[in-house]
């Protein structure tokens, strides 16, 4: 169709119909059941009509108001979390007095929180709105990170870090959800790529944040150790940060004030025609939640994102570690740990393009993980200190574009809206059961070259190869069944139940 032509959307236009509605002419709406609130759908306004440059015109100004913020919101969860292992480097488990594995316990313990913080915080974040409920969990932890500059002991060390982790664990599944009501599916990947890209980034501005704070000479009141700077510091941007999204982060398409009149009816309509047409429904469901963990694509994306995240939290809490163990002292090694991230960064954001523009997740997946293959290779195969600062930029390089392709995987084989929801949380709390792993692999007595958590990295990244070309094969399959109307029986029913199939619908095509 020609750019200046009309694309008319009607809900009765893209609905899937049951057989009897089809015979009988029946114009009623039998779409994938959505949360008509979440949305803010009036659907007494739902023929619009728009052209092709102005949707364009629409995403690019979600793209300035939206991506900005969500990118900066998550680079300062990311740092929050990831710098304690350049406190560490600087003397953080010597001043605390942390002997054994203690450090691992108390990694491990903000994982935990994390996990089980995750479905719950994306269920009130739907009841609270985007705006409030993360802009408030940035708020939270930005306050504990400030906090973490006055403990003294290991009970300190504990209780803050389980505090840090029941405030950040609602971030990434959140923003991934917050983004999917925003976004088509085949904008998603490259926004989600493009969000996740600030856990590389952490890593560059973490380590030249640090290398700044530690230069800078130590307040009075604090206790001793100049690495408590780190987190005084950062704490206090990050909590400066929340106020911006108080102010900035638009709630949703129906409720947001930077959109206006017909923008503001196109960015709710162009979602809600993706979807496929509207039910009533204003509460979440149980049996919507329930469907989340009934879905293949889920505990494939959830396993894919686990193994991933023993390599990446491996190489935030240990990188600086590993470079020290190279023979670098405690500055140079966090200025090194800088340009793996900005790699990364830049790979991550490159490969969640091409992502979004062949509409494919897995093959790009399959195109990534073997970089971090050789990357662990180099790492584990010899002990010249130049080509094992290589294998850092390959394993960097590697494992961050994973966790956004996983995560958009997931989102795109989800539906309705509260299924979403659910299945991105899902995805993201027990793919942190990854960092759990991490710290138990990295341990003390495998200083400084830590070769078993490496050789777990390095087997965990040929399984995401093996996984993830299984789940192809298996999406592949299913589409052709759909297509060749061996799942239509599910349309052998009344049209509450059609319009509550989701992406179990037999029209709805699955993202391979």
């Amino acid at each position: 169709m020609n750019e200046s032509h009309e694309n008319r959307i009607k809900s009765e236009d893209t609905a899937p119909r049951t057989p009897d509605s089809q015979k009988d002419g029946d114009a009623k709406v039998i779409g994938l059941a959505m949360d008509v609130k979440e949305l803010d759908v009036n659907v007494g306004n739902s023929d619009i009509h728009w052209t092709k440059a102005e949707e364009r015109a629409l995403v690019r100004r979600l793209d300035l108001r939206i991506m900005p913020l969500v990118t900066f919101l998550y680079l300062c969860n990311f740092i929050d979390r990831a710098n304690i292992g350049n406190a560490k480097v600087a003397g953080l488990t010597d001043d605390l007095d942390l002997v054994g594995y203690q450090y691992n316990i108390g990694l491990s313990l903000f994982y935990v929180a994390y996990i089980v913080i995750e479905v719950p915080s994306n269920l009130l974040l739907k009841r609270f709105g985007a705006t409030l409920w993360l802009s408030s969990l940035v708020l939270a932890f930005g306050a504990i990170c400030f906090c973490t500059a006055f403990i003294r002991n290991f009970g300190h060390f504990v209780v803050i870090r389980i505090l840090l982790g029941l405030t950040e664990g609602g971030m990434m599944p959140g923003i991934a959800y917050y983004l999917s009501t925003w976004y088509k599916k085949d904008e998603l990947a490259l926004r989600m790529g493009i969000f996740v890209s600030a856990a590389s980034m952490s890593g560059a501005f973490g380590g030249l944040l640090a290398t700044g704070f530690l230069s800078v000479p130590q307040l009075a009141g604090l206790p001793t150790g100049r690495w408590r700077n780190i987190f005084l510091f950062e704490g206090i941007i990050t909590m400066l940060a929340a106020f911006l999204g108080y102010s900035l982060l638009p709630r949703s398409p129906g409720g947001s004030k930077f959109l206006q009149g017909r923008e503001r009816d196109i960015a709710m309509q162009r979602i809600q025609a993706e979807n496929a047409g509207l039910v009533e429904e204003e509460t979440t469901e149980w049996d919507l939640v329930l469907r989340a963990w009934f879905n293949m694509t889920n505990w494939i994306c959830a396993l894919g994102f686990f193994l991933t995240n023993i390599t990446i939290q491996g190489m935030v809490l240990f990188m600086p570690s590993l470079i020290a163990g190279m023979g670098y002292s405690h500055i140079d090694s966090q200025l090194l740990t800088v340009p793996p991230y900005i790699l990364a960064s830049a790979w991550s954001i490159l490969l969640a393009w091409f992502s979004q523009r062949s509409s494919k997740r897995g093959m790009w997946i399959l195109v990534s993980a073997p970089i971090c293959v050789l990357g662990s290779g180099l790492l584990i195969g010899t002990e010249i200190h130049g080509v094992q600062y290589t294998g850092i930029f390959f394993l960097a390089m590697g494992a961050f574009p994973l966790g956004p392709l996983f995560m958009t995987w997931a989102s795109n084989n989800s539906a309705p809206y509260t299924t979403r929801s659910v299945s991105v949380a899902m995805v993201v709390s027990l793919g942190s059961l990854g960092p759990i792993v991490s710290a138990w692999v990295y341990l003390p007595t495998d200083q400084p070259r830590y070769l078993t958590g490496l050789s777990v990295q390095l087997g965990g990244q040929v399984g995401i190869c093996v996984i993830t070309a299984f789940l192809i094969f298996w999406n592949m399959r299913e589409n052709r069944l759909r297509q060749e109307g061996k799942r239509d029986y599910l349309l052998d029913a009344d049209e509450a139940t059609v319009a509550r199939l989701g992406n179990l619908n037999p029209r709805f095509k699955l993202t391979i």
